[in-house]
C-alpha cells in the first residue's frame, strides 16, 4: 500500500521528487504538452501529481473526460523501464486499449488465456511491455500470472496499478455479500462483466506490492460506492485521495419515453425508424441500441428491420443497416463489426453493455436504452455518444410499471434508497434527468 513519503521499488527521478507542488504540476503539464501536443486538463495534472507523491488516487469524472490518459502521463515521467498494470472488467476492453496505446507508440499487451504463457511472462519481466491489461479472472486465478506478479523482477519494474471502471469492485462486492440475489437492477443488465464472488475480495492482491500507488478510475461511482470500495481495499481515508471532475455530460440531451409495448417485444422501436425507401441507411444517425439481455439484441434487430420493411435482414451478418455485439458473439465477428461500424459501413449497433465500457467510439451520436436499469449503468452507456465533443442524444425507453417495483412518486419513502429504488426513481421522477443523475452521483 502506497502512502505519502514512502518510495516504491521503481521511483521517479530524484529531481522530480524534490519539486514542490507548483513546480511538479508545471513539470507534469510541460511533459504532457511535449508528448500529446495539447494542454492537459487540470484534473489530469492533479491526479498525476498525487501519484507522483506515492499516494493512492480515486478519479471520478464523466465518460470521455480523458481518465485513461492519466496513467500514460504518469508513465511518461519515468526515465527507466516501468510497467503499468491495468485491471479491466472485460477482456475486450484490453484489446481496445492495446490498439490505442499503439497509436502513441506505447507497447502494451492484453493478458488472457490466449496470450498468457511462459514466453510472454519472460518478456514482461524484461520490460518489453509498458502497459499490461488483464481481467480479474487472470489477476486472481492464473497461477502463471501469480508467480510472475510476486517475482522480484516484476516488482522492481511495477510503477503503477490501475483499476479501470472501479465501480465494478462495488458490484463484485455485492455478489460476494449475496446482496445481488435480492437486487432486481443487478440482473437487468447482462455483460457488465463476468461476475465471480471472489472478485469482490481483490484487496489482498492489489495491496501486495512494494509501495506501488493505486489509481482507481470511474465515471459512475457514488460516494456510498466509493466508501464501500475503500473498505473493500482496506484503505484508511487518509490513504486514498479523491479527485472529482465533472460527472455529467452537458453536450448530451436525455429524453425519457414511456413504453407502450412490452420490454420483451421491443416494439417501441417501431416509432424511431422509417422504411428504407424513405430514409436510406446513409441518412440515419449513428446509434447504439442497448438491451439488458443478449437475446434481446436479436429482437431489437428484428423490430428495426420490421420498421424498415427489410424482412429477414437480421439474419445477414453483413447487413448495411444494423448488426449486433455482445459478450458471446465470436471474437472475429466482434472485431469485424467494430471495424465496419467505425468505418461508417452501417449506422446501428444492437448491443449489451459489453460494447462501450472504456471504449472510445467517437462516431456515435445517439444511444437508445431499452427498459429500466441501474442509473450508473445507463450513464455509462449513454456516455458512448458525443465523445468527440459534438452533441449527443440519449433516448431512454422506460416501462410505466415494474412488478414489485415503485411506479409512482408516492411509493418512495424518505431516507436511504436501495439500488432498485434508484432504478425506479429514474423512470418516474419529474425532475430534469441530468439534474437527477447529478444528485444521484453525489449521494
Amino acid at each position: 500500500m502506497a502512502c505519502g513519503g514512502r518510495l516504491p521499488a521503481i521511483a521517479l527521478p530524484a529531481n522530480v521528487l524534490e519539486m514542490d507542488d507548483e513546480r511538479l504540476n508545471q513539470h507534469i503539464t510541460d511533459s504532457s504538452v511535449a508528448f500529446y501536443h495539447d494542454q492537459p486538463k487540470d484534473l489530469q495534472v492533479e491526479a498525476v501529481s498525487v501519484l507522483a507523491r506515492g499516494q493512492n488516487c480515486f478519479v471520478r469524472a464523466g465518460t470521455g473526460y480523458g481518465k485513461t490518459r492519466i496513467s500514460e502521463m504518469f508513465f511518461n515521467m519515468f526515465h527507466r523501464k516501468a510497467v503499468v498494470l491495468v485491471l479491466n472488467p472485460l477482456d475486450s476492453l484490453g484489446d481496445d486499449q492495446v490498439r490505442e496505446k499503439a497509436l502513441v507508440n506505447i507497447t502494451a499487451i492484453n493478458l488472457n488465456k490466449m496470450t498468457l504463457n511462459f514466453e510472454t511472462v519472460q518478456k514482461i519481466k524484461k520490460g518489453c511491455y509498458s502497459f499490461i491489461y488483464l481481467s480479474p479472472e487472470v489477476f486472481l486465478n492464473s497461477s502463471l500470472f501469480t508467480s510472475m506478479f510476486f517475482s522480484s523482477e516484476f516488482q522492481k519494474v511495477l510503477a503503477l496499478m490501475v483499476v479501470d471502471e472501479a465501480h465494478m469492485i462495488y458490484l463484485w462486492g455485492l455478489v460476494a455479500s449475496r446482496q445481488s440475489k435480492t437486487t432486481a437492477s443487478f440482473d437487468r443488465i447482462q455483460d457488465r462483466a463476468v461476475f465471480r464472488p471472489s472478485y469482490g475480495c481483490m484487496a489482498t492482491r492489489l495491496m501486495a506490492t512494494n509501495n506501488v500507488p493505486l489509481l482507481l478510475l470511474s465515471a459512475t461511482c457514488r460516494p456510498i460506492a466509493v466508501e464501500a470500495i475503500r473498505n473493500n481495499l482496506w484503505l484508511l481515508p487518509e490513504d486514498l485521495t479523491i479527485v472529482n471532475g465533472e460527472l455529467t455530460r452537458p453536450e448530451i440531451r436525455f429524453i425519457r419515453i414511456t413504453m407502450q409495448a412490452t420490454l420483451k417485444s421491443c416494439d417501441d422501436l417501431l416509432r424511431l425508424y422509417a422504411p428504407s425507401t424513405k430514409v436510406p441507411a446513409g441518412k440515419v444517425v449513428p446509434t447504439i441500441i442497448y438491451s439488458g439481455t443478449r437475446n434481446a439484441t436479436f429482437q431489437v434487430m428484428k423490430v428495426v428491420n420490421e420498421a424498415r420493411h427489410t424482412k429477414w435482414h437480421e439474419y445477414d451478418p453483413k447487413d448495411e443497416f444494423i448488426r449486433r455485439y455482445h459478450s458471446c458473439t465470436g471474437e472475429e465477428d466482434q472485431a469485424a463489426n467494430m471495424l465496419d461500424y467505425s468505418n461508417d459501413d452501417f449506422p446501428l449497433m444492437s448491443a449489451t453493455m459489453a460494447l462501450g465500457l472504456g471504449q472510445n467510439l467517437k462516431r456515435v451520436r445517439c444511444v437508445v436504452h431499452m427498459g429500466r436499469g441501474d442509473p450508473s449503468a445507463i450513464v455509462q452507456m449513454v456516455g458512448r455518444c458525443g465523445r468527440d465533443g459534438s452533441t449527443g442524444l440519449g433516448i431512454l425507453f422506460m416501462e410505466p410499471k415494474r412488478a414489485l417495483g415503485k411506479n409512482a412518486i408516492e411509493d418512495f419513502d424518505e431516507g436511504p434508497q436501495g439500488e432498485d429504488d434508484r432504478m425506479d426513481a429514474l423512470a418516474v421522477t419529474p425532475v430534469c434527468l441530468r439534474i437527477a443523475l447529478t444528485v444521484d452521483n453525489h449521494q
